[in-house]
């Protein structure tokens, strides 16, 4: 065991030799965070028991690609957690390197970092009883930091004045319940704010410490013991892993009449990745190249369908980015497909997009019109901890193409407000997800927009509108 006082001090960037490569001073993030290193790398193929590949990938400005061979013996496949939050196989290989003049023998997986800062990042497995990490040492690239302190300065601007509600009283002050679980969410929070500014009742009710009765003609709500009273709107604001408890509670109310920002059957069809992309193609949506499978012998057509590998696979109803990898080779594909297959699951095949990985844009949209856009990317491997979602947002002006896109999908998830995710790509923009519960921080903070009362002001709009037919069980 290396005695603490012989560690060696590093700090949160550090260029670093491969010595296998005859490569020197090579930037490196240092991540404690991660438990993993990993190194980019491109046109990653296997050829007769023998890896190859190219290093730092043919994009880069800064480092020439050098295609290096492995026996079968130095490489295999792992599964790992990316930056999005999502299963990942990766190759992993291991590297001699130099650290602070330290020799080391490490584990590292090939990745795809062209859309990262550094080349190669350090995880903890690395560093563990060979170095004490000290946040203040180093010298990080100049790009990321005044990129990161940009955002930073432009969020404590935005933060520091509010984004002041519209004072306009409503000429009919109405009786609003946001469902949601989280009375101090920024979404909520807004919302109320802005609702109350212009004379409604609001309250903000956790639907999943309601619990409902049900006989003939009587839809009842409990909420704290009591029996709620009929509200005139609902703003549902229902977590992915309640879908199911909270669209009963949204059923409910729609049975005594309330009106809804989002129906009770337009969430759970969002919540169904198969249901949304059948909706959306069937309604001339671009969206990705999708297969939906379960049980077939033919695992390479699957495949060929969407394109080929690179693929995204999905299982049918994940949540939170659970039951999504990525897979790179046609072999590793398979694997997964056939470990879905054994465990009974249905799953999604579909085509992966380089040239916008690690990019999507979100365009909130109220009323059928887009009210605000961003584009999310990821700057590093701990871009968690920046914006929503983690990745770095920024305001975006959007195409035409992209704002009929992110327009069409809503109505046809008869979503009238929601985030609609999109990715561009080669032959225009295609939807990766409609968001019944979409944040509004982000783009709040981003743009500036006063989304919040966009939204109130279209609950105001059609609210006292003609009673719809009911639909409930649809």
């Amino acid at each position: 065991m290396t005695d603490k006082d012989d560690m060696k001090i590093i700090g949160r960037a550090e260029n670093i030799d491969l010595l296998d490569f005859g490569t020197k001073n090579i930037p490196a993030k240092i991540d404690t965070g991660a438990d993993t290193s990993s190194i980019w790398a491109s046109d990653i193929h296997e050829e007769n028991n023998t890896l190859y590949f190219t290093l730092f990938g043919k994009r880069s400005t800064h480092y020439t690609g050098v295609q290096q061979k492995f026996s079968k013996a130095d490489f295999s496949l792992t599964r790992i957690e990316n930056s999005f939050g999502e299963r990942e196989l990766r190759y992993k290989v291991k590297l001699r390197v130099k650290v602070k003049g330290r020799l080391i023998r490490a584990t590292f997986t090939l990745a795809d970092r062209s859309k990262k800062t550094y080349p190669i990042l350090i995880g903890r497995k690395l560093l563990s009883n060979k170095f004490v990490v000290d946040v203040n040492k180093g010298k990080p690239l100049k790009d990321i930091e005044d990129e990161k302190a940009k955002i930073l300065s432009n969020e404590l601007l935005l933060l520091s004045k509010p984004i002041s509600p519209s004072h306009e009283k409503a000429k009919d002050p109405l009786k609003i319940a946001i469902l949601s679980k989280g009375s101090l969410n920024y979404t909520t929070k807004r919302l109320r704010e802005v609702a109350e500014a212009r004379g409604h009742n609001v309250s903000v009710i956790n639907y999943a410490k309601c619990y409902i009765s049900m006989e003939k003609n009587n839809p009842v709500i409990y909420y704290k013991g009591k029996v709620l009273e009929k509200f005139d709107v609902i703003i549902p604001r229902i977590a992915q892993s309640y879908t199911k408890y909270g669209t009963a509670v949204v059923r409910q109310f729609e049975m005594q009449g309330s009106f809804t920002t989002a129906s009770s059957m337009a969430i759970n069809r969002s919540r169904d990745k198969l249901r949304s992309y059948q909706i959306m193609a069937r309604q001339d949506v671009g969206i990705p190249k999708t297969v939906f499978a379960r049980e077939t012998a033919n695992l390479e057509e699957v495949v060929d369908l969407v394109g080929g590998a690179p693929v995204i696979i999905k299982v049918a109803r994940g949540t939170h980015g659970n039951g999504v990898v990525l897979a790179e080779t046609k072999k590793a594909a398979k694997a997964v497909m056939q470990a879905f297959y054994v465990e009974g699951v249905n799953f999604i095949v579909q085509e992966f997009v380089a040239e916008s990985a690690g990019t999507d844009i979100r365009a909130l949209i109220v009323g059928g019109r887009v009210v605000a856009s961003i584009e999310r990317q990821s700057l590093d491997d701990d871009f968690r901890s920046n914006t929503h979602q983690g990745g770095v947002g920024r305001s975006i002006k959007l195409t035409q193409d992209e704002i009929k896109t992110a327009i069409r999908a809503s109505k046809a998830m008869n979503l009238p407000i929601c985030g609609v995710d999109m990715m561009r790509s080669k032959d225009g923009p295609k939807v990766l997800e409609v968001n019944s519960s979409a944040s509004i921080k982000t783009p709040e903070i981003v743009t500036g927009r006063d989304v919040a009362t966009k939204i109130i002001e279209y609950v105001e709009q059609n609210a006292k509108s003609k009673k719809r037919k009911d639909k409930v069980g649809a």
